[in-house]
């Protein structure tokens, strides 16, 4: 087997390539969009970026891969649907048949296309310190799907009594309200320092979803500039804990919904 010796600064070889392609397959915004990938002895993190209002990150560490070396920190640009129809081939979708995959990569790696450079600019807005935590389980999917029904934006509330994390959305045939006691089952962890209220377009969660469907446990993090961050806890039929987080920012131009309420 050719190896890190051999010229390569990365080998993958994995048994779990559908596993793999599910977790990729949660940030394929769509189809055309170009991932910013990084690698180092720790692992794959792809990141994607959509409309400067919403970016998605999953991490595929080393113990995923039967075997994993990287030599030197190595990021490029790729395209998703790209990656993903090769990879697919290999027993990623559907197919009965199973398949143990390489990945060599030889580098240097060529400069990242916009995807990844508009993508660490929003990432830096999620560094302004976040505040009031709050943990959920799956019960999330089954709210979001809910409140989709009723109008274009989210708006999430967390208070510091009762209830502690609060969602709605109105439209012109009515609205919908689910609230999560501290008290209540879904919560693992709950923290809430300071109230607050921000605005998110479904358009924008509608990507979330599919990840949802994937994950065991999901956390919700507001910062104090409205950025939403939802991180998702997938095992996906392997002993190795996979992490896909979502960065979503408020929405800034929804204050005629604002008004409404």
């Amino acid at each position: 087997m050719a190896g890190v010796d051999d010229g390569y600064v990365m080998v993958a070889k994995t048994d779990n390539c559908k596993g793999i392609c599910s977790m990729l397959s949660a940030i394929l915004l769509k189809k055309d969009i170009v991932a910013f990938c990084v690698m180092d002895r720790n692992g794959f993190k792809f990141t994607v970026e959509m409309a400067g209002a919403l970016q998605a990150s999953v991490y595929l560490k080393h113990e995923l891969f039967t075997e994993y070396r990287c030599t030197e920190k190595q990021q490029f640009g790729i395209q998703m649907s790209h990656l993903l129809e090769c990879l697919n081939i290999f027993g990623g979708s559907s197919n009965s048949y199973v398949s143990h995959p390489e990945v060599r990569w030889r580098g240097p790696a060529p400069p990242a296309r916009d995807g990844g450079r508009r993508s660490a600019e929003l990432q830096r807005g999620e560094h302004h310190g976040l505040r009031r935590p709050d943990r959920l389980a799956n019960p999330l999917r089954d709210a979001l799907s809910e409140l989709d029904w009723w109008g274009g934006t989210l708006t999430l509330e967390m208070s510091t009594g009762t209830p502690t994390l609060r969602m709605y959305s109105k439209g012109e045939m009515g609205g919908c309200v689910i609230e999560f006691p501290p008290e209540c089952d879904p919560f693992d962890e709950c923290a809430c320092t300071e109230d607050t209220r921000e605005d998110y377009r479904f358009s924008l969660l509608q990507c979330v979803l599919k990840a949802l469907a994937l994950s065991d446990k999901a956390c919700l993090r507001v910062n104090r500039i409205g950025m939403l961050s939802v991180q998702l806890m997938i095992r996906n039929d392997s002993p190795v804990t996979t992490f896909v987080e979502f960065l979503i920012c408020a929405d800034a131009n929804e204050a005629e919904f604002g008004d409404a309420q």
